[in-house]
């Protein structure tokens, strides 16, 4: 555990942070109406399920990090 916690904070930077949430936000903004205009709605399904994960794993990591 000792070795992956500097290994995990040279990944992950306050940008690659807020990069990851922007594009899971865009994908949810963007992309989900586009799928459910045009009767994909299976796909904006999984649009939405998978932007909400990627939201929340960015808000995770964020934390761990600060508390790291």
């Amino acid at each position: 555990m000792n070795r992956t916690i500097p290994v995990f904070k040279n990944s992950f930077g306050n940008y690659t942070i807020i990069l990851f949430i922007l594009v899971a936000l865009f994908s949810l903004i963007v992309d989900g109406p586009k799928y459910n205009k045009k009767g994909f709605v299976k796909e904006y399904r999984i649009v939405r399920i998978i932007s909400y994960l990627y939201i929340s794993l960015g808000i995770i990591i964020f934390v761990f990090l600060r508390l790291v």
